[in-house]
Order: structure tokens, then C-alpha cells, then sequence
């Protein structure tokens, strides 16, 4: 295992625990007033202090890892299993039917998260979820690419071939051959994708579309955190340095996954 992977899931893990410990404790209830003791500074009872409503900062962060964990999560699982069919599909019915499935891809591609966000915010209103599918949407042309630049090749192999020969049908193949040696590929892509997904739903939260009050979100914190930027700077630096961190660690470890499947590497000292 090369460094950056390991230090990439050393953060993720790490994250991703934070997350799921949320669930079941944190150290103070997260969405607990205490205006008396609002913008407190660090101390022993409150390791990071509070916010404007006196809210433990510690406990949002955790809270709120738990929604950028679950979307980002959601937003993939959703790109995969509807793009990375249609890309397989594509690259093995080249012409009519895998030009029409690009071209709607290509089509998809040109509106980004926040555009479908407010349309299913005027459709459906604002919240997670619609979040959750703005992001998977966006992911769905991505993966369909991915897939069918990585699919091309494979269905012009010779055992593709030799599987048509002995009578083999398309899905049998596709499932069989194409799938298991495009999936190294598909795996670092859904990394970089998470890793967007964070930014994607702090972004959507930052601006309304996202988690809604008072469910705690690292960017619903940023928004709030504007007009203290003067007297606790704190309340937007914590929250940013989460996303930071996350990304960070999501991005180290789709490099280094790459760095370890990749098999034309180049041997390292």
C-alpha cells in the first residue's frame, strides 16, 4: 500500500467514523439551544465552543459529517448504477444506439448540480434528498463516460471476441468480461466523485438547497457563520477546515488507488 492511499483511508476512516458515531452519541445534543452561553470560546465542556444559538461546535461538525457522508454517498450509488450501464451499453452497440445514449449523456452533462438542485427544488421543495439526486444525476453522465472510454477497448478484445464466437449474448458478456476489467477504472473515479460530492452538497447547503434547519450541515455552518466572521471566526473556519479535510482525504486516496491498480505503472524505489 503506497502512502498517499494509506493516508488517504487513515482520513476517510476516520471521517466516515465521526459520521456513523454521530448516530449514537456526540458530545452534547447537537440541535440543543443555549443562547445564554452563545459564542462561547473552547473550554473543557465545549472543546471547540459554540455558535450563535449556543450550540456545541464539536457536535455540529460530527452531526454534520454525517450529511455530507450519507449525500455524497447516495449521489454516487446513484451515478454508477444508471451511468455505468449506459457507458458499457454504448461501447458495445457502437453506432445508432450508443451514439443516442452519449449524445443524451453529453446533454445531461451540460447542466450542472445546482441548476437540476433548483429545479427539484421547484418541483419538490428544498431538502437532502433532493440534494442526494441533483449530485446523482450530475454524476450520471460522468460515470457513463468513464465507463465507455474504459468499455471500448475491452469489447474489441480477442477473448470478447472469442466469447461472441462461442455464442456468449451482450449482458452475459458485459457482466462477465467488461465489468471486472474496467472496474479499477470505475473505482478511482467514484473516489474523485465523492470527493466533489462533499463540495457539491456543502455548496447546495451554503445556498439554501441542501440540509435544511436545524439539521447541521458543514456548509448550512458556513452561511450561518458570515455574519460572525469579525467576533468568532472560528464558526466558519472549523467547518471549512472539515470539508477540507475530507476532501483532502478522499482525493489521496483515489490517487493513491490509482497509483496501486494501474498495472502499466512504473516500478517505484
Amino acid at each position: 500500500m503506497n502512502g498517499r492511499l494509506a493516508c488517504g483511508l487513515a482520513i476517510v476512516s476516520f471521517v466516515g467514523f465521526c459520521a456513523l458515531l454521530s448516530l449514537v452519541w456526540t458530545p452534547h445534543d447537537p440541535l440543543a439551544l443555549d443562547i445564554a452561553n452563545k459564542l462561547a470560546p473552547p473550554d473543557a465542556a465545549h472543546w471547540l465552543g459554540t455558535d450563535q444559538l449556543g450550540r456545541d461546535l464539536l457536535s455540529l461538525i460530527m452531526r454534520g459529517a454525517l450529511a455530507s457522508v450519507a449525500v455524497s454517498f447516495v449521489a454516487v450509488t446513484l451515478g454508477v448504477a444508471a451511468g455505468v450501464p449506459l457507458g458499457v451499453l454504448a461501447a458495445g452497440r457502437r453506432g445508432v444506439t450508443g451514439d443516442v445514449v452519449m449524445r443524451i449523456s453529453d446533454f445531461l452533462f451540460a447542466f450542472p448540480a445546482i441548476i437540476i438542485a433548483i429545479l427539484l427544488r421547484e418541483t419538490f421543495g428544498p431538502g437532502v434528498t433532493n440534494a442526494a439526486v441533483a449530485i446523482g444525476l450530475f454524476n450520471v453522465p460522468v460515470f457513463a463516460r468513464v465507463a465507455y472510454g474504459a468499455a471500448l477497448p475491452v469489447w474489441g478484445s480477442g477473448y470478447v471476441m472469442a466469447a461472441r464466437v462461442a455464442g456468449r449474448r451482450g449482458l452475459w458478456i458485459g457482466c462477465a468480461h467488461v465489468l471486472p476489467n474496467i472496474a479499477s477504472t470505475l473505482i478511482v473515479q467514484a473516489t474523485i466523485q465523492l470527493s466533489l460530492g462533499v463540495l457539491a452538497e456543502a455548496s447546495l447547503s451554503y445556498v439554501g438547497l441542501g440540509v435544511q434547519p436545524p439539521q447541521p450541515s458543514w456548509g448550512r455552518m458556513l452561511f450561518e457563520a458570515q455574519t460572525f466572521m469579525a467576533i468568532a471566526p472560528r464558526l466558519a473556519v472549523v467547518p471549512g477546515l472539515a470539508i477540507a479535510v475530507a476532501v483532502l482525504g478522499l482525493s489521496l486516496t483515489g490517487e493513491g488507488l490509482r497509483r496501486a491498480l494501474d498495472p502499466r505503472r512504473e516500478e517505484r524505489r
